[in-house]
């Protein structure tokens, strides 16, 4: 996903305008963080959603002891 912005990739996006993404970075710096708390427009608040990496039992750990 890449900032509508700027362009640069991202994990996750903080406010959508429209349908496009907007980087946190971004949207603090451009002040779209007030407009996205009033809902007012087109700029929406992004849920925030906990990712969850899938565990891959074929890879070992590199460091054994660390993850005890």
């Amino acid at each position: 996903m890449y900032c509508a912005l700027c362009g640069r990739p991202m994990e996750q996006a903080a406010v959508l305008i429209g349908t496009m993404p907007v980087g946190p970075k971004c949207a603090q710096r451009a002040g779209l963080m007030p407009l996205a708390q009033r809902k007012s427009g087109l700029v929406f608040p992004v849920l925030r959603r906990k990712v969850v990496k899938p565990q891959q039992p074929q890879t070992l750990d590199m460091f054994p002891e660390a993850a005890a």
